[in-house]
């Protein structure tokens, strides 16, 4: 998608956040954007960290950098990736303890797993952990009554076979996996799909003259495009920021702070990421 409409005006600014910092890029350096992150060409030999690989931009190869990680920060999906990994071993934990606790059932086995739904790995996550996000919400609000439910089975099952009544336990047990914990693990893997389909990278193709490509850098998301004024763009924190590749540090009339990446301070370091490269290789 062109952004020619925003090139003729020097005084608006594409916004994007990497790990609660707010960045900003001048309109005037951005040729284009566009959503071909799997297109990405992988580079055949290793490259620094923050390189991505290829991109054809109207038949030109540009280089594709992560933003992250150029300029040294978290990545924004990092923490939703760990998420999505934690929830997979939070449903294979609650299928194991379906498992263990029917072996209980069926033989001398000692049930040793947690009978707290607050004290089980997922729990603890599940109890301290807040989101403003409606859909998520919605579907947490759905999973504390099927989580607890299973936990109680322990008790109740148990219970029973002590009884002399291991063959009924063992029959609500199995009505209990298809029902029960069938809701849990389906509600999980629906939060699994919310993050995943919020994860959705943004190429933008930077130009130095307003013409030719420079490079491209891969946003984990876009905040906005705004307007702003040059008298509120603080240069002289770039000069106090003299490690960071800024031109300035933006107030905006919404009370927001974007730091004003320096194109030619990136390009800079971008010259200097590959000339250490070929002298590695």
């Amino acid at each position: 998608m062109s952004l020619a409409n925003l090139f003729q005006n020097n005084s608006r600014v594409l916004t994007f956040t990497i790990a609660n910092s707010h960045f900003g890029i001048d309109a005037c350096n951005i040729l284009s954007f566009s959503d071909e992150y799997k297109q990405i060409q992988l580079a055949s030999t290793a490259q620094h960290p923050s390189f991505l690989g290829y991109l054809d931009y109207r038949d030109t190869l540009i280089n594709v950098y992560d933003s992250a990680t150029l300029l040294n920060r978290k990545r924004n999906w990092d923490d939703k990736n760990q998420l999505i990994a934690d929830i997979d071993t939070y449903k294979q934990a609650h299928t194991d303890w379906i498992q263990a606790l029917e072996r209980s059932i069926t033989s001398d086995e000692n049930f040793t797993l947690s009978r707290d739904p607050k004290m089980c790995a997922f729990g603890q996550w599940f109890y301290s952990f807040k989101t403003e996000d409606s859909d998520l919400l919605a579907i947490l609000e759905k999973i504390d009554k099927p989580h607890q439910l299973i936990h109680q089975l322990a008790d109740v099952l148990l219970e029973m076979k002590n009884s002399g009544d291991a063959e009924r336990a063992i029959r609500l047990l199995s009505i209990e996996k298809g029902t029960t914990l069938r809701k849990l693990l389906r509600s999980l893997d629906q939060i699994t799909d919310i993050l995943k389909r919020d994860m959705h990278p943004v190429i933008i193709h930077l130009t130095l003259d307003g013409k030719t490509p420079s490079f491209s850098l891969a946003l984990d998301e876009v905040d906005d495009i705004i307007d702003y004024e040059i008298d509120n763009l603080d240069t002289q924190t770039a000069q106090a920021l003299s490690h960071e590749p800024l031109k300035g540090y933006l107030r905006h009339k919404s009370g927001q702070r974007y730091m004003m990446l320096c194109i030619e301070k990136l390009s800079a370091q971008i010259r200097k990421i590959s000339s250490l490269e070929d002298c590695i290789s």
